[in-house]
């Protein structure tokens, strides 16, 4: 919903995604509580290499990641998301909910190639300077010592697609908006924003390498 849902049952002003345009490839990795485990999301992510040609993939939205340490160069899915990236696929991730404190960042969030997004609160205005990045936007430095995440996106309250019978919906009831919509935080959300971004930016320049499109966001965000 948030990268490119239609709008359609939000008339006569439809809450669109960023990119409504853009065709959604889904691979499952979780069932409906949204749990699942690394091998499962590294098989997901083998099935995006072997199809990314086939099926036109060019962004990798990964709203998810896990607590470790391990070193990037021997972890596998540090390995999995890098391998896609030299692939010309643009793998955008959640940088994580642990913040404030440094070193929260998730893997593969914590990958040096990849763009790894962090949450901010607009307040729901245009107005740039009353931004602020929540206490649970996870933070870096890396254990690795690198700097992430690389960008900001909106992340608070944003309003998306239902996905009706899903734990979220049944623990958040309160959240839910008319019958088809739900409000949500967290960098889950952010990275959905900057992934819509990138299918526009894919779309705007289609010979973009994933490295021209993390430089284009990162080169041009402003300071919050």
């Amino acid at each position: 919903g948030i990268v490119a849902g239609s709008g359609a049952d939000s008339q006569p002003t439809p809450r669109t995604g960023v990119a409504p345009g853009a065709k959604i490839i889904s691979v499952k990795v979780a069932g409906a509580n949204g749990a699942t485990d690394v091998s499962t999301v590294l098989a997901g992510m083998s099935w995006v290499g072997a199809f990314a040609a086939d099926y036109n993939i060019k962004v990798l939205n990964l709203s998810w990641g896990v607590p470790s340490t391990q070193e990037p160069r021997i972890d596998p899915l540090n390995y999995a998301v890098e391998r896609l990236w030299k692939s010309g696929v643009t793998v955008v991730v959640a940088a994580g909910n642990s913040g404030p404190n440094a070193g929260t960042i998730l893997k593969p969030g914590d990958d040096p190639l990849v763009l790894t997004v962090g949450a901010y609160d607009d307040l729901r205005d245009a107005n740039p300077s009353n931004d602020t990045v929540p206490t649970w936007s996870s933070q870096g430095p890396t254990a690795a010592g690198l700097s992430k995440p690389d960008v900001v996106a909106p992340g608070r309250t944003l309003i998306a697609t239902r996905a009706p019978g899903s734990t979220v919906e049944t623990q958040n009831p309160k959240s839910l908006i008319g019958a088809s919509y739900i409000k949500g935080s967290g960098t889950s959300e952010a990275t959905a924003v900057v992934s819509g971004v990138a299918a526009l930016l894919i779309a705007a320049h289609p010979t973009w390498t994933p490295d021209q499109v993390k430089y284009a966001l990162t080169s041009t965000a402003l300071p919050i």
